[in-house]
């Protein structure tokens, strides 16, 4: 493997030179917004999360306008590559950044929506004797305007043909390229015949060569947009990633449907994953202060209190992704909210059953599930502190997580019982039906038997990782755009 092929692929050129009437934006399409973010800034942070560290962006209309108003975006530097020649096909843009790249790079326009996988893929794909590989998505009937899209028709992992008008195809063009300089010298011999080229052209003339190779993004989310339709096409994609498959079944069939909508309506208006963190932990707070009141009126408003912040508490993660404000100090406002959500509740109804004159077992069953929450969610941070202080409750890893067998699934299981979503729900199903304090000796029982053991296990297992550790290594790092651990609960996201 030659040495251009051995180092990865850190620099991109992403095609921004467009006016995109379609859409009806009156300043330059590149800065559209999706969920509050422009696809130009899109563009550049998926770029980012695959490792470019580098990109030449091609601007023509309203360029100055692009420059100025685009959002910085960290880890990227932006090189800027004007383009006279912007009412041409796009191939002209791809040959105005021609004597800035002389090695492989990632090629994109600023109006796909796509994350950071299919340019992962591609990269992954190129081999020595490839020009060009093209990310593609074989599920043709997911598109959601295949009339306008371009069509590719595959033979093995080589291109045979591309275009918008192909009759016979088996995969889309996801507008998601590596490419080498063969592509710069494939387009400019079209230019030299007097034509402006598109960039399908320059990738037909390499396909005939054999060169133009594909990698299979099939399942993962992209979205060409030129369309209001596809501007709604690419956000119901981009909230697809939710639910996630390790969700428990409250998140999936109910809290996920509601937290998205949320979701969709607040990020165009700016609202931040922090904002809406601190808004679940005053409506917590509310919850612990009416389950403290007793009585059925207080405990059931106390319980639809916590149930909805237990939605809300989907809603700042999935901010925090769909619109990259993701950090540690989030994950951890995040992880305390919910923390001292769950401490309120519980303290609150354990004084609230005695201000009610309820049996002592109900009174107990609270003071054991209380101290077992404290000392779980204590052996929690332990555990995030000692494996790199990202913030994040994903960072604890349990043993059942690591096994096949019957005695894991089980456990697995139980897992489900012991997280926020579910509990919540069960709360309000309980105070709706009048016996809300019948949950606290049965909340006790399960934290006492299954979440302390649980916790303290996983610190007891990280601490012989930190004894074994090499001293020079250091704790993994949360990368730009990572997730901390499974990242697969409501809240579970790293933002700011």
């Amino acid at each position: 493997m030659s040495e251009s092929y051995a180092r990865p692929v850190t620099r991109a050129l992403v095609l921004a030179a467009g006016q995109g009437t379609r859409l009806g934006h009156t300043s330059a399409k590149p800065l559209f917004p999706i969920f509050g973010v422009p696809l130009l800034a899109r563009t550049l942070h998926e770029l980012r999360d695959a490792g470019v560290t580098e990109a030449y962006v091609v601007i023509g209309y309203n360029g100055e306008v692009v420059r100025r108003e685009l959002p910085p975006v960290e880890g990227i530097t932006v090189h800027w590559v004007e383009n006279p020649r912007w009412r041409e096909p796009n191939g002209v843009s791809v040959l105005a950044a021609e004597q800035y790249l002389d090695g492989s790079f990632v090629l994109t326009m600023s109006d796909h929506v796509f994350e950071a996988e299919i340019a992962r893929r591609a990269i992954a794909a190129l081999a020595p004797d490839d020009a060009l590989v093209l990310a593609v998505d074989r599920d043709i009937d997911a598109v959601n305007d295949p009339d306008d899209a371009t069509k590719v028709r595959v033979e093995g992992d080589r291109i045979v043909a591309i275009g918008k008008e192909l009759e016979a195809y088996d995969a889309i063009d996801t507008g998601v390229f590596v490419a080498t300089p063969a592509l710069f010298r494939a387009l400019r011999s079209i230019d030299d015949e007097g034509r402006g080229p598109s960039l399908s052209e320059g990738v037909a003339r390499l396909a005939a060569e054999r060169k133009a190779a594909v990698a299979d993004v099939t399942g993962c989310v992209w979205q060409d947009v030129d369309t209001p339709d596809d501007v709604r096409a690419a956000e119901r994609k981009l909230l697809s990633r939710w639910p996630k498959p390790t969700d428990g079944p409250v998140s999936r069939f109910i809290n996920r449907p509601i937290s998205t909508r949320i979701t969709r309506l607040l990020a165009p208006l700016g609202v931040t994953p922090n904002q809406v963190s601190f808004i679940t932990l005053l409506m917590g707070l509310a919850s612990g202060w009416l389950a403290a009141v007793g009585g059925y009126r207080a405990w059931f408003w106390s319980a639809l209190i916590f149930q909805v912040a237990s939605i809300l508490d989907g809603t700042d993660g999935e901010l925090a992704v769909l619109t990259y404000r993701r950090t540690r100090f989030g994950a951890w406002v995040d992880t305390v909210a919910d923390s001292l959500t769950y401490v309120a509740f519980l303290g609150g109804l354990t004084y609230g059953v005695v201000r009610a004159g309820m049996p002592p077992v109900y009174f107990w069953g609270g003071v054991v599930g209380f101290a077992a929450t404290v000392l779980s969610l204590a052996n929690i941070y332990m555990v995030v502190l000692r494996e790199g202080g990202s913030g994040s409750a994903l960072a604890v890893r349990y043993h059942y997580q690591e096994g096949e067998s019957r005695f894991a699934r089980l456990w697995h299981f139980l897992h489900y019982f012991g997280k926020r979503d579910l509990l919540a729900f069960l709360a309000f199903l309980f105070a709706a039906a009048g016996f809300l304090p019948v949950a606290l000796p049965l909340f006790g029982a399960g934290a006492t038997l299954f979440l302390l053991p649980a916790t303290t296990l996983a610190n007891l297992r990280s601490v012989r990782r930190s004894l074994h550790r090499p001293a020079a290594e250091e704790a993994p790092d949360l990368g730009p755009g990572e997730d901390v651990g499974p990242a697969a609960e409501p809240g579970g996201y790293v933002h700011s």
